[in-house]
């Protein structure tokens, strides 16, 4: 009988060495070298190893299930704070590497993990707007050109948006031309909360070949907000100033005037008057205003009484001949000839040239 107690405390005492070697398998380098060795991981090492934002890792001791392991957060250090992105699990006993998911609070290979990566980021590109990218408490000076030219962390951030946008918006018809008023800046304003690159607003048009005649609100607003760069492109890229665009400068610089008015009575600039662009705005659209011809291969195109090609014909206004446009709304324009006849144009014969 003490022959069998010796033997069993023996085997006791064999298998606790063993389960202490089995510690020592993997040690606390070993597992943090397994960690940084993580595809994953690496790549945000390197990119944010040269910016104000870096990536470092704790690493602790605990149980899971009654094993146990080493705890490494991936964790980006921050000016005034850390946020952790990712926690790790390495087994003592075999350097076995596993992600701690904090929802489930279960642990899982890194193949699930991928994949659960893969569903996330198929779940944020269903989410991703127009506002992810824009909105009134942003303010973007960099431009699309650095996109490319640029690896600063913000500017890369913003692009994976972009393409998450893009991708889930790739032609005009899923694109609301509405968005685009958010790219109109408005500097005159004492609390602005938010300046976007003018070159956006281009890019978008060019991005998604919008017609000039889904422009006139946003010229609209461009003039009330004093965005001259928003006044230029919206022309560059076919806009025909119409009586109704001098009319709003005209309105836009007298309630500018009452503006500064107002800064003398109340003591204060509310009014930023040293941002002020709508006196330029305003000579750029009337020197445009006079510049709009018809253009018609033709060699002339119709001025008719209406908004039909049914309608009657007034009379035949020659290529080159200039036009006041009264009305640009729609695809009929309503002009004034030279001779003061007026009557209605499609849009597509009228130049500013």
């Amino acid at each position: 009988m003490r022959g069998i107690v010796v033997f069993i405390l023996a085997f006791q005492l064999l298998s606790c060495q063993g389960k202490s070697q089995e510690k020592e398998n993997c040690s606390k380098e070993n597992a943090y070298n397994k960690i940084t060795q993580i595809p994953e991981v690496s790549k945000a090492v390197n990119t944010y190893k040269t910016g104000k934002h870096r990536i470092i890792f704790t690493v602790d001791e605990g149980d899971y299930k009654n094993k146990k392991y080493y705890i490494i957060k991936e964790e980006q250090e921050g000016e005034f704070s850390n946020s952790v992105w990712n926690i790790f699990y390495v087994d003592k006993s075999d350097c076995s590497v596993y992600y701690y998911d904090t929802v489930s609070g279960d642990l899982m290979s890194l193949s699930q993990w991928r994949s659960l990566g893969k569903k996330n980021e198929k779940k944020s590109m269903e989410k991703i707007s127009f506002t992810d990218l824009f909105n009134e408490g942003t303010i973007i000076k960099f431009t699309p050109n650095d996109l490319i030219n640029k690896s600063n962390s913000d500017i890369q951030e913003f692009k994976k948006k972009l393409q998450l946008f893009e991708e889930q918006n790739p032609v005009i018809a899923d694109f609301d031309i509405k968005n685009l008023s958010a790219l109109i800046n408005n500097e005159t304003f004492f609390d602005l909360q938010y300046y976007t690159d003018s070159s956006w607003l281009e890019y978008f048009i060019q991005k998604y070949k919008i017609d000039a005649s889904g422009l006139e609100d946003l010229m609209a607003l461009a003039i009330r907000q004093e965005d001259f760069n928003a006044v230029k492109i919206l022309v560059k890229h076919g806009y025909i100033i119409s009586k109704k665009d001098l009319v709003n400068a005209a309105d836009t610089e007298n309630e500018a005037q009452e503006k500064l008015k107002e800064n003398k009575t109340d003591g204060y600039e509310s009014y930023i008057a040293g941002n002020s662009r709508i006196n330029l705005i305003s000579s750029f659209l009337r020197q445009q205003y006079r510049m709009n011809k018809i253009q018609d291969p033709d060699g002339y195109t119709n001025l008719r009484k209406g908004k039909s090609i049914a309608s009657e014909v007034l009379e035949k206004i020659k290529s080159g001949d200039p036009v006041e446009v009264l009305d640009n709304s729609g695809d009929w324009f309503f002009v004034r000839t030279k001779d003061g006849k007026e009557g209605y144009v499609y849009r597509n014969r009228i130049k500013s040239v």
